[in-house]
């Protein structure tokens, strides 16, 4: 069964930073091994 990951705070606001500067969210789940949901969220 799978593991729940969990971030923190600090990784989630690099991510969405990320997001808002441009990133796209295919390329950010790539880069952070994320599902593209996850970082929609």
């Amino acid at each position: 069964m799978a593991r729940h990951r969990s971030h923190s705070v600090a990784f989630e606001r690099q991510v969405a930073q990320e997001y808002l500067s441009g990133e796209t969210l295919h390329g950010l789940a790539k880069r952070h091994d994320l599902l593209r949901n996850l970082v929609r969220v």
